[in-house]
């Protein structure tokens, strides 16, 4: 019980917060550039996004005053960063809210196949999203625990489904792809991001006296668990569908119709769920840092993502390579620019008894800019 109230329950907070809309892209991501390439992501990203969680941990617990995001930016890089960093947020958070609209008009196509996909209609998610966002409906923005366990159960009813199929399947997947070794780099950013909920973790340790030692172990296995989840996800997929397709939903309506019904009802409330959580953030975020009306912050927040589709945006992969790729990218620039900073300023460091190496720093940037580049050029 003690365990599982220091390290399982703040742990769960960051795997809850991690898996989302990105793992949906990943079956198509590998079959595209190959399963070794796909297992190598599987094993680096919850390696980078340990250290990244970590490190925006420790600036949160060597900072006196507690701070958002774009605070810390502000504080420790000046006004240009702190506006860089609201607008990355911002303008990140919009575009994940038109993958939420795409994924959300395929679940809706497993439930309600009559219905014409939102080419040449109104997308139902986006209105039903829209209106619970405008009257503020933070009740279902609370949910974030049952999101995640909807989206494990899927999951699950997925890999039961593939698992007798995924291993002569995965034979008809080429290994490499050389050509293609960078196109999982945004859709696994998206998949693996959590610095949101690291504030509330780290609070919860303060109140709960939870060491610093456990929480590096809290970060490390919220991070790691949801790479276990993809991977059987892959799998399952990969062991149902005849031809993989860019967001896996289309592929579970080939599943037995009861099981894809309730994957796509489940796969739908996550997906609104999740619609309103982000939604309901971003527009604190216009209204309280950047002081904007609430006519301009709800116009913005629901009017925007249904513009960035109209304008042709409704690629799945295109949509997660640039929100991944570039926004998420540049919060992880961020997040170790600021705690460089620090070490600059000789700031008392908390969570890294011994600092990571230049080398590990280094390369993580490294890897960061050169995804940006590729993302930009996709």
């Amino acid at each position: 019980m003690i365990f599982f109230k220091k390290i399982i329950l703040p742990a769960s907070l960051l795997t809850a917060t991690i898996i989302g809309a990105g793992f949906f892209s990943l079956p198509y991501i590998t079959n595209k550039s190959g399963w070794l390439i796909t297992l190598f992501y599987l094993i680096i990203s919850p390696i980078i996004f340990y250290f990244l969680h970590a490190m925006y941990a420790d600036i949160i617990l060597r900072s006196k005053k507690k701070f958002k995001f774009a605070g810390f930016a502000k504080i420790y890089l000046g006004k240009i960063a702190y506006y860089l960093t609201i607008l990355t947020t911002i303008a990140g958070a919009i575009l994940t809210l038109s993958i939420y609209i795409i994924l959300g008009e395929s679940f809706k196509n497993i439930i309600f196949p009559i219905i014409p996909s939102f080419q040449n209609q109104i997308s139902i998610l986006w209105i039903i999203g829209s209106i619970l966002i405008f009257i503020n409906l933070k009740k279902m923005a609370r949910l974030e625990f049952l999101i995640t366990a909807a989206m494990i159960f899927i999951i699950f009813l997925i890999f039961i489904s593939g698992a007798i199929n995924g291993v002569e399947k995965i034979k008809e997947i080429s290994m490499v792809n050389l050509g293609l070794i960078f196109l999982p780099f945004g859709p696994f950013l998206f998949s693996f991001s959590g610095r949101s909920s690291i504030p509330p973790i780290v609070d919860y340790c303060k109140e709960n006296k939870i060491s610093i030692k456990e929480l590096k172990k809290i970060i490390f296995l919220g991070t790691t668990i949801p790479a276990l989840a993809y991977f059987l996800f892959i799998f399952g997929i990969i062991g149902i569908s005849k031809i993989i397709t860019n967001d896996s939903v289309k592929n579970i309506a080939s599943l037995p119709f009861p099981i894809a019904i309730i994957i796509g009802i489940l796969g739908l409330l996550s997906i609104l769920s999740s619609y309103i959580v982000i939604g309901l953030s971003t527009k604190e975020i216009m209204e309280k840092d950047l002081n904007f009306p609430k006519i301009i912050s709800n116009t913005i927040i629901i009017f925007f993502p249904w513009i960035l589709i109209l304008t042709g945006l409704n690629n799945f992969i295109r949509a997660i390579t640039i929100a991944g790729g570039i926004f998420l990218a540049l919060e992880g620039v961020l997040i170790i620019l600021i705690w460089k900073k620090m070490n600059v300023l000789k700031i008392k460091d908390f969570l890294f008894k011994k600092k990571p190496k230049k080398i590990t720093v280094q390369t993580i940037l490294f890897i960061l800019f050169l995804g940006i580049i590729y993302a930009i050029l996709f």
